[in-house]
């Protein structure tokens, strides 16, 4: 049976509009806006929508609000990249172990669907197509667990590795490439191996983190060129 749905507030779709706004660089890092202006933008929204939405994006550490000036985007540091990282590897490692072991038959023809439109994506050379895949990819296998507050952490997390200004796409690999990273981790999930399927999860979270530090180190100021497996390596 299905549920009904709940219809969503416009604070709910202020935040996700902003957030999606914020990772797609329409609005620009340490800037003020305001409620008012933010409003403006999506369409004509009163300001408390939008100071709610500021506040939850506060809470993530997307933007700062100041008081009696406005809403400032604030661009993702190297010490919180690693952080987001270090997240994924605690929480999306042992959740894969575990969505192996309980996985049902409609799970897997479900994921089996998801994977073949994310290959469809990459294989076009579709780069937004493919990053929206490679999400949803990674919430379906996490939402058979059933862990909600787990997996509002990890959309979180990934949305500040966006917000960071880029992702591997196409700048490090390409659509494909990061399609047939998934490929021996969605094997192991089909094939019920659940110790396999979590460190190929942990392998390619350090694969990921590994290109898009290099990535972005060699272009921003303050950044350490580090290996992270340094800062990852003990999870």
């Amino acid at each position: 049976m299905k549920l009904i749905q709940k219809p969503r507030t416009l604070t709910e779709e202020a935040f996700e509009i902003l957030q999606d706004a914020i990772i797609n660089n329409k609005l620009q890092f340490n800037v003020l806006y305001s409620a008012t202006e933010l409003g403006q933008m999506l369409g004509g929204v009163s300001r408390t929508p939008v100071r709610e939405a500021a506040q939850m994006l506060e809470k993530i550490g997307i933007v700062t609000i100041e008081k009696n000036k406005g809403i400032r985007i604030m661009p993702t540091t190297f010490a919180t990249m690693i952080e987001s990282f270090q997240i994924r590897l605690m929480l999306e490692v042992p959740l894969i172990r575990r969505a192996t072991e309980v996985r049902t038959p409609q799970d897997i023809e479900q994921l089996e669907q998801i994977f073949e439109q994310f290959k469809q994506k990459a294989t076009s050379g579709d780069t937004t197509g493919t990053l929206k895949a490679d999400r949803d990819y990674h919430l379906a296998l996490l939402q058979i667990v059933g862990n909600q507050k787990a997996i509002d952490i990890i959309s979180n997390t990934r949305n500040q590795v966006l917000i960071a200004g880029s992702a591997t796409i196409p700048h490090s690999r390409s659509c494909l490439e990061t399609f047939e990273d998934h490929l021996e981790l969605h094997q192991a999930f089909i094939a019920g191996d659940a110790d396999q399927a979590a460190n190929l999860m942990k392998s390619h979270i350090m694969n990921t983190a590994t290109l898009l530090i290099h990535q972005e180190s060699a272009q921003r100021q303050n950044w350490t060129n580090s290996d992270p497996s340094a800062h990852l390596n003990w999870i």
